[in-house]
């Protein structure tokens, strides 16, 4: 019995680790190519514009045509609803890194769209077409409708890196008001937070106690009593803290901050001696109805002695006003329109396979249905539905986007350049985020998809390539769409930070993606 449970385990080790090794000997062959020359930069620009463009988009439309019936279009729901789930723990995980560890500046802003969007195309599918096929699935059904849904995934992705503009963010790295030197730490950082926090909730607040509690100000009690400051680089740092708090909290212990003024006076708050807006209006020397807004400078005092007064120039007119913003009402459908258009071609595949899948009539035209084809709807001379040739034509175009896109990304390590020193890169930042897209959120999708499964029916038992698929792609690295994204943004067309991250990502994958493969292979059987 021992010998048959051993037997059992090595089968299934041997189907997780064969589309990985394929998966591997992919982007070697890339990798290879491209360091000896013969896959250059332009063309895999054109490969990728291929891949991404058209032969996923053709491979998404096909799948999702054969595949989606109206009784299992019903998973769209809670697969998208656990793809929203995924991205969200990414997000918030990546968020907690780059508090906690060091993150180069042109990668403060694209680690949290790192944690956010995942390689949810190319790997995956490559996954799926191979496991399919063998037992416990059906090859028959189960390789098409597990493509498809590998394509709710794909939309929520889209979506959000396209639809609502999540690829802007990767553009705020390379802003120059964002290039900054390293930022405060973790406790000084939180503690000027937390005081403008508590300034906009309108507490008041002691900018001294906040920045010494958080040990930024101390050894300064003397300074601060009223004795003249000194000039270290203790002081400095905590000058140009509470100078970047603004006039928040500087009313309160007024004798703390009185040794900042010279002499050592208490600033005063300026007070109008007009009792209302009224009265200072009333009391206004009035302006002369031809008098234009541009009037500027003081003449010089005549002869006689007078005091100055201000001269008022009528030279020019001012150009005309601008004209008022467009209410929201009127803004939101352009809005609405510009992402829609905007939005990449594997989305409007899926946009398209919906209706088609789903209404029986316009599936009938390219795949045979029960009760419409040969019937209400006639077949072709060569006995197949009047547009088979469109979808079997999508079927062999969207063979090549899987190949091409691993290729791609052996090319991408190839490029890269590695620092010097290894003490130059954020190693805790680069091993937190592989940990956490690669060990924290599978075992997060894991428990939770066995908790649907068992006290809902979001995830029937019946529908295993639906469980298979919603646990594969909880562990997958950040998205390769990032990297060409990010080079477009960089002014010096490179994303060395972030290929550093997705290198260890990808290297791991070969071991945990394959475990997460027989994990999930063995929650199905």
């Amino acid at each position: 019995m021992a010998y048959d449970d051993s037997t059992a385990v090595g089968v299934i080790i041997y189907k997780a680790f064969s589309p990985t090794l394929k998966i591997a000997l992919c982007i070697v062959l890339g990798y290879v190519f491209t360091k000896r020359g013969l896959f250059t930069p332009q063309s895999a620009k054109g490969v990728s514009i291929i891949s991404l463009n058209i032969s996923l988009p053709c491979l998404v439309f096909s799948s999702m045509v054969s595949a989606f019936t109206s009784e299992n279009i019903a998973a769209f729901g809670p697969l998208a609803m656990m793809a929203i789930m995924y991205q969200t723990l990414g997000l918030l995980i990546c968020y907690i890194i780059r508090e906690v560890f060091w993150v180069p500046v042109d990668f403060r802003w694209g680690i949290l769209v790192s944690g956010c969007i995942s390689n949810w195309g190319n790997v995956p599918t490559a996954v799926v077409q191979q496991m399919a096929n063998a037992a416990p699935f059906d090859p028959d059904t189960d390789v098409d409708l597990g493509v498809a849904y590998i394509a709710v995934f794909i939309l929520i992705m889209n979506t959000t890196f396209f639809g609502l503009g999540v690829h802007k963010v990767c553009a705020w790295d390379f802003r120059e008001d964002h290039m900054v030197a390293d930022p405060l730490p973790f406790r000084q950082r939180w503690a000027v937070r937390l005081a403008r926090a508590r300034a906009l909730l309108g507490h008041k607040m002691d900018v001294a106690d906040d920045l010494e509690g958080a040990g930024c100000a101390s050894g300064l009690s003397g300074s601060l009593a009223g004795e003249t400051p000194g000039a270290s680089d203790i002081e400095e740092k905590r000058d140009s803290l509470v100078g970047s708090l603004g006039p928040v909290g500087i009313a309160r212990a007024p004798s703390r901050l009185g040794g900042r003024y010279q002499g050592g006076a208490v600033p005063q708050r300026m007070v109008s001696r007009a009792q209302s807006i009224n009265e200072m209006m009333e009391t206004t020397r009035p302006i002369p109805p031809t008098a234009p807004l541009d009037a500027l400078g003081y003449a010089a005092a005549e002869s006689s002695g007078s005091t100055l007064r201000p001269t008022i120039s009528y030279a020019e007119p001012l150009p005309p006003a601008p004209p008022a913003q467009r209410p929201l009402v009127k803004r939101f459908p352009a809005a609405v329109w510009r992402t829609v258009i905007g939005l990449p071609p594997t989305t409007w595949a899926t946009f398209l396979g919906i209706p088609i899948s789903v209404v029986s009539p316009l599936k009938a035209l390219f795949t045979p249905v029960d009760g419409w084809s040969g019937t209400r709807i006639p077949y072709a001379p060569d006995g197949n539905p009047p547009l088979y040739f469109l979808l079997e034509t999508a079927t062999f175009m969207g063979q090549i986007s899987i190949p091409a896109a691993l290729v791609l990304l052996g090319a991408s390590f190839a490029r890269l350049k590695m620092p010097n020193s290894w003490r130059e890169l954020p190693l805790a930042a680069i091993v937190s985020v592989a940990v956490a897209k690669m060990v924290i959120v599978p075992i997060f999708g894991i428990f939770v998809v066995q908790a649907f499964r068992g006290h809902t029916s979001l995830f029937p038992a019946a529908d295993k390539i639906r469980v298979f698929v919603t646990v594969l792609l909880s562990g997958t690295p950040a998205a390769v769409n990032q990297l060409v994204v990010t080079q477009l943004y960089n002014p010096a067309g490179s994303a060395h930070t972030l290929a550093c991250f997705l290198l260890l990502q990808y290297i791991v994958m070969f071991v945990l993606s394959t475990a997460l493969a027989a994990i999930a292979l063995w929650l199905v059987e």
